[in-house]
């Protein structure tokens, strides 16, 4: 397949000779130039004729689109490449997806009742070196351009391009690549520090006070907290680019608390917010259709899932509701080591829970500001005293080394849930993002001595504890609980929970692996592994046990004991220790399947990473086999991704929150609609508010 920068050169040229050839400078001549076709329509399927092609040449009617939005970004640099852009993207109108095995068009229009849909295959577009082809195709396109046949409609290319202009006017420098600008990271961190300024007029209390205000303005608030996520154009509609919340949180966490000019301040919040949007918008990671990851292909699985972590990281929050944090504490870390930590720290895990306690009272979700003493008079002085530092970021030193968006080691503001200032009072950012900072920080006193395999075996512990302690918060024991079986040829593994009913098996497999900060900000390769070693991982251990039930009838454990399927409905559950946030979206995991049903993936050997790419191509080989056999079994493919579903362990607390039986369990955690916002939580909020609308008054 050709590289895209060598397509994009060549079919300049192919249009730059179309031209040349045949100008077209009005309608008459557009009409002139197609007066070798009957009309229209034969002109839109002679372009069949001419590019589609059953050889598998690596291009598809996406790729001509791809390269029509790249022309479009590629004008606001050089002012020529618009009508490039017109042409391709009216070709592309008239190409389909998919043709009959025989090579010829599947006709349009409904399938008649009683007859069963053509066969197809995928339709693949001739190669630009086939020139007769693509300038008879190119001079089709520019005639119907200047017709305005199929005028250029894509949201998403519009938005990166305008505010690649607005940020052009601003003098910054930046070049084009493969469909994506191109800044320098000395451009993005002068650009983040050109929004540090603004802010900086406003100061730390007033900046994140507009920043929760405006995320409370324009998401969903539920559970006690924001529900972030994807928001789509209407249609094929225009929208402006989103509020990056977390790009400027995490700007707005370092400042200083008083401003240096907050009189004015409104002017400055509003040119902070425009910066921060156009350079977001810049890193074209905001999907502007529903449709944006569907059908993520091998090639592009790796910058489809690095997209996905980087935009929660520039526009979400990590979150989860505050009231559950005192659960949370309790369950990680039990009550054995509060004597050591006492000794040494002079504060322990009962301490840290009470904090949480008391920060419950004065938290709200947006930004406060609480004197010391409301929160010290809770504690002993002394112990109050030796925790502060490790909960607490001094004014002005949170996130003191985040310059970029792209900066895996400058966001450090999650792991501390307090800001000090100067007057004896402390910053609360907002409750939701309270919780997991109570944890890191206490997670992170702990762990100061300890091996990493002491780390390993606490966290993998932790998930598994608080995952039944939530199932039987709400009356569910497991029927079965880390059981073993080896069966031979028929496969080994290990079930972490097994829930059942007389309709229901819910296979839930525990990952205590948490999200880094590279895939976090864009790390190449960072976000791939989190996805293996997180949600994959644990999809790929339950599609064995699936299989074996599907196709065996039972699965035989080392203890004697027996889970039999007796055609029951299968649902397998992962359950993170922390929120992975797209990532762990079961229709994220369903827009891959086909792509992770053909991948394997290759690294250089001085990647830190190897081993993790080792065990995600091991999992991928187990997952492809597992899958092949499931069809063998007669289950068809499709149904694989629709039985899976996924939640952080605070996540499942909201799920559970009022169950009455597994069926509900179950349609709760793995409904077969999406909303396609990418976030569990908003997903649950969107189900229940349909749900309740459909309901009687």
């Amino acid at each position: 397949m050709q590289d895209l920068d060598d397509q994009v050169q060549k079919l300049r040229a192919i249009f730059l000779s179309s031209i040349t050839s045949v100008p077209i400078a009005d309608e008459a001549a557009a009409n002139e130039a197609l007066k070798a076709y009957q009309s229209l329509q034969h002109a839109s399927d002679r372009l069949f004729d001419l590019l589609i092609v059953l050889e598998n040449t690596g291009q598809t009617v996406g790729t001509v689109r791809s390269l029509a939005n790249h022309f479009f970004l590629a004008d606001v640099l050089d002012r020529v490449s618009e009508p490039i852009a017109e042409a391709l993207n009216n070709i592309a109108a008239c190409l389909p997806g998919v043709a009959k095995p025989d090579g010829n068009r599947i006709p349009s229009g409904p399938v008649q009742p009683g007859t069963s849909p053509s066969p197809q295959v995928t339709a693949f577009v001739r190669a630009l070196n086939h020139e007769s082809a693509w300038l008879e195709a190119m001079l089709i396109g520019r005639a119907f351009t200047v017709l305005k046949r199929f005028p250029f409609s894509n949201a998403r290319t519009k938005a990166v391009a305008d505010a690649a202009t607005r940020i052009k006017r601003l003098g910054y420098a930046f070049s084009i690549r493969s469909g994506r600008y191109q800044l320098r990271a000395e451009s993005i961190e002068n650009i983040v520090g050109e929004i540090w300024k603004c802010l900086h007029r406003l100061g730390c209390l007033n900046a994140l006070a507009n920043i929760m205000q405006a995320a409370l303005d324009t998401q969903d608030y539920a559970y006690e907290q924001i529900l972030f996520g994807r928001k789509y154009a209407s249609g094929l509609g225009y929208r402006s680019p989103a509020l990056p919340t977390g790009l400027l949180y995490n700007i707005a966490v370092k400042l200083p608390a008083r401003g240096s000019n907050e009189r004015n301040a409104k002017s400055f919040w509003e040119k902070a917010v425009c910066l921060a949007r156009d350079l977001v918008a810049m890193l074209d990671l905001e999907p502007y259709s529903q449709f944006a990851f569907l059908g993520l292909d091998a090639q592009s699985l790796e910058d489809g899932l690095r997209e996905v972590a980087h935009y929660d990281h520039c526009f979400s929050l990590r979150q989860w509701h505050l009231s559950f944090t005192p659960q949370f504490l309790t369950g990680f870390f039990g009550d054995g080591f509060d004597a050591d930590m006492k000794q040494q720290l002079g504060w322990n895990v009962s301490d840290a829970i009470q904090l949480a306690q008391v920060l419950r009272a004065h938290a709200k979700p947006g930004t406060q500001v609480v004197p010391i003493p409301l929160v010290e008079n809770s504690f002993d002085q002394g112990v109050f005293k030796s925790m502060l530092p490790f909960f607490a970021h001094r004014e002005g030193e949170a996130n003191k080394d985040y310059r970029s968006p792209f900066g895996a080691e400058g966001p450090d503001a999650i792991f501390k849930p307090l800001i000090l200032l100067k007057g004896n009072s402390v910053v609360l950012p907002a409750a939701s993002v309270l919780g997991p900072a109570l944890f890191e920080a206490t997670f992170a006193a702990w762990r100061a001595n300890k091996t990493n395999q002491e780390i390993s075996c606490l966290r993998g512990d932790a998930a598994e504890r608080l995952t039944k302690h939530l199932f039987a918060k709400h009356g569910f024991q497991p029927c079965f609980e880390n059981a073993i079986y080896d069966l031979g040829e028929e496969g080994a593994g290990e079930c972490d929970f097994v829930f059942e009913d007389e309709e229901n098996i819910i296979l839930v497999e525990c990952k205590a692996k948490a999200l880094t900060r590279g895939a976090m900000t864009g790390t190449q390769g960072d976000a791939l592994l989190d996805f293996a070693g997180g949600l994959f991982a644990s999809q790929a251990q339950a599609l064995r046990h699936e299989r074996i039930l599907r196709s065996s009838g039972a699965i035989h454990f080392r203890d004697g004991t027996l889970l039999e399927f007796r055609d029951r409905h299968i649902t397998r559950l992962t359950v993170t220790l922390l929120d992975h946030g797209a990532l762990q979206d079961r229709w994220m995991l369903m827009n891959a399947y086909n792509a992770l049903l053909s991948v394997q993936f290759a690294c250089d050997s001085s990647y830190t990473k190897r081993r993790q790419v080792e065990e995600f191509n091991t999992n991928l080989r187990l997952f492809q086999e597992e899958t092949r056999l499931l069809e063998a079994a007669g289950q068809h493919i499709n149904a694989h991704p629709l039985n899976a579903a996924s939640a952080s362990v605070a996540q499942l607390d909201v799920l559970l929150n009022s169950v009455q039986s597994l069926a509900e369990v179950r349609t709760r955690i793995s409904t077969h609609m999406t909303f396609s916002t990418f976030n569990v939580l908003l997903e649950y909020f969107h189900q229940q508010r349909t749900y309740s609308q459909g309901q009687p008054s």
